[in-house]
């Protein structure tokens, strides 16, 4: 089974239980080497507490071991997504709109992979950006995207 649908398979089997305690899943990560890491990030409107990382971490790896959801041996790591959190689902950008991002492509456009700038909108297709070096806006459509997150300015 790829990274992806993993990543998804555990999304699916965790949120309930997650929700349960209060929380919200922000996303889940799986990264790939001898022993896998997977990585559920969670939040709440209130922020996320070590304490909390730790519960969900014992209650969800039980459940994750007891129903064998992942076929190998793994590392299971829970954090809060962070200041500067990565995007696991459109709506999630959405939320964001008038803040900076960073994008990573799959595919390059107009010769670049990475760019950076203002969310003006989003929709089905994708997400515009009001780039720091261009005065045009540029649309960037979901399927091209590998990566977003946001980047976190202090003032």
């Amino acid at each position: 089974m790829d990274q992806g649908s993993l990543a998804k398979k555990i999304s699916e089997f965790v949120e309930p239980a997650i929700e349960s305690m209060g929380l919200s899943l922000w996303g889940v990560e799986v990264t790939s080497s001898n022993r896998p890491v997977v990585i559920l990030y969670i939040d709440s409107e209130t922020g996320v507490s070590i304490d909390q990382c730790s519960k969900v971490s014992k209650d969800v790896g039980l459940m994750l071991e007891v129903e064998e959801v992942i076929d190998n041996a793994y590392v299971l790591e829970v954090s809060s997504p962070g200041l500067e959190r990565k995007f696991f689902k459109p709506e999630q950008v959405t939320a964001k709109i008038g803040k900076k991002i960073e994008v990573v492509l799959t595919i390059p456009l107009v010769d670049r992979r990475k760019f950076r700038g203002i969310v003006t909108e989003t929709d089905e297709d994708g997400l515009t950006l009001q780039l720091e070096d261009q005065e045009d806006p540029i649309k960037l459509e979901w399927d091209r995207i590998r990566k977003a997150k946001l980047i976190h300015e202090f003032k």
